[in-house]
C-alpha cells in the first residue's frame, strides 16, 4: 500500500476489514463492563477462598490476559503467589491450595486442556473461562465453576474476558484489591481513546494513525517496565496477529543489561527497526531514569524510536488505555500493509498440521 495510503479514507476499512475488526476494537469499553459484571456474578465455592497460589493457564490472547493480571497483582504489598502457565503441564508446586484459572476462548486449546486435566488430578481449585468447546464440556461434566465468555470475535479481541474476568474473580475471593473505582476510570478513558484514535478521527491529531505510519515497513520492538511489561507483550502480539508484522517485546530494566549492546550490529538493521518505549509516571524513579538514557543510546545507534506516555491515574486504567492505543496502532498498520487484520492463517495451518501430520 505504501505511503500513498490515506488512513482517513473510509472505503479502505470496508475493503480490508470485511469482518469488522474495527468495530470489535471499538466495543472494548462495553466488553470490559460486561466481563466484569459476569465474573462478579459467578459464585465460587467457599473452599476457594483458602487458596494461597494462583495459576492462570492460557495461550495467545488468553495468556496475555494473565500477564496483565500478574503485573497488577505485583503492585500489591500482599497477595497470592501468581504465575502464568503457557505449557502442557502445570508448575510442580500446584496443589489443593492453588487456584487454577483455565482460560481458552475456543475451549479447544490443547495446552490449556492438558493443564486443566492436570489441575483436576492434583485436586486444585479450578475455574474455566471459555466460550465453549471441550473445556466447557469437561468443566460441566466435572462440576467445575464455569465463566462463559459472552462475546463473538477473535480470542485476542476478547481481552475483557481474558484479563478483567480473572481479576474480578480474584477480587471476589479476597485475593485482589477492590478495583471498582479504577474500572470506572478505565471505561471512561477507553471511551475517550476511541474518540481520539478511532478511524473517524483524522490522521492529523490521531496518535495511533501517526504511530502506525512510523512503524510501517519496520521491525517493531516494544519496551515496557514493571506493570507495563504485559502491555508491551500485548503490543507485540497485536502487531503479529493484526498487522502480520514482525514484532518483539522486552522489559526494563533487564534490557539495559544486554539488549542495548545489540544496537550495534548488524548495522544495516538499525534504520529498519522502530522501538516504542511505554512509560508511566507510576514506575519507580530508578526505572524511569533509564528511559532517557536508553533513548540516547538508540539515537546514537541510529535506531528510530518513540516514547509513549500512558494516560490515566489508576494502574488498571493506564494498562487498558495503553492497550487500546496499541490495538488501534496495529489495526492501522494492517491497513498500511494492505492486509485483513482478522484472519490468522499461519496459526490455523499449524494447528491443522499438528492434528493431521503429513
Amino acid at each position: 500500500m505504501g505511503c500513498m495510503t490515506n488512513l482517513d479514507d473510509p472505503s479502505l476499512y470496508a475493503r480490508l476489514d470485511p469482518s469488522g475488526m474495527g468495530q470489535r476494537l471499538a466495543s472494548l469499553p462495553r466488553q470490559v463492563r460486561l466481563a466484569w459484571r459476569d465474573a462478579r456474578a459467578l459464585s465460587l465455592p467457599s473452599s476457594y477462598r483458602s487458596v494461597d497460589k494462583v495459576v492462570l493457564v492460557g495461550m495467545g490472547g488468553s495468556g496475555v490476559g494473565g500477564d496483565l493480571l500478574g503485573d497488577l497483582l505485583a503492585l500489591e504489598p500482599a497477595g497470592p503467589v501468581f504465575a502464568v502457565c503457557r505449557d502442557y503441564r502445570l508448575p510442580s508446586w500446584v496443589d489443593a491450595k492453588t487456584l487454577v484459572i483455565a482460560s481458552s476462548y475456543s475451549g479447544n486449546t490443547e495446552e490449556t486442556l492438558a493443564c486443566f486435566r492436570d489441575a483436576l488430578g492434583r485436586s486444585a481449585k479450578v475455574v474455566a473461562v471459555t466460550a465453549g468447546g471441550h473445556l466447557q464440556q469437561e468443566a460441566q461434566s466435572h462440576g467445575v465453576p464455569l465463566l462463559s465468555i459472552n462475546y463473538q470475535g477473535e480470542p485476542r479481541s476478547a481481552l475483557g474476558f481474558s484479563f478483567l474476568a480473572p481479576l474480578a474473580l480474584l477480587q471476589g475471593l479476597g485475593l485482589a484489591p477492590d478495583q471498582a473505582a479504577a474500572l470506572e476510570e478505565a471505561i471512561i478513558l477507553l471511551e475517550g481513546v476511541l474518540r481520539r484514535y478511532g478511524p473517524g478521527q483524522p490522521a492529523e491529531g490521531n496518535e495511533a494513525k501517526r504511530l502506525a505510519r512510523d512503524l510501517e515497513g519496520r521491525l517493531v520492538v516494544v519496551y515496557g517496565a514493571g506493570f507495563l511489561g504485559g502491555v508491551a507483550r500485548r503490543w507485540k502480539t497485536q502487531i503479529n496477529e493484526n498487522a502480520k508484522g514482525w514484532a518483539f517485546a522486552e522489559a526494563l530494566p533487564e534490557l539495559n543489561h544486554n539488549a542495548i549492546l545489540g544496537y550495534q550490529f548488524p548495522r544495516a538493521l538499525a534504520a529498519g527497526v522502530f522501538v516504542v518505549l511505554l512509560h508511566s509516571p507510576l514506575l519507580g524513579g530508578r526505572v524511569s531514569a533509564r528511559y532517557p538514557i536508553t533513548m540516547e543510546l538508540l539515537q546514537r545507534a541510529g535506531v528510530p524510536h518513540q516514547l509513549v506516555k500512558v494516560e490515566g491515574v489508576a494502574p488498571l486504567a493506564q494498562v487498558l488505555g495503553a492497550i487500546a492505543l496499541g490495538d488501534w496502532t496495529s489495526y492501522y498498520l494492517a491497513v498500511l500493509n494492505g492486509v485483513d487484520p482478522a484472519p490468522v492463517e499461519a496459526i490455523e495451518y499449524l494447528k491443522g498440521r499438528l492434528s493431521d501430520p503429513r
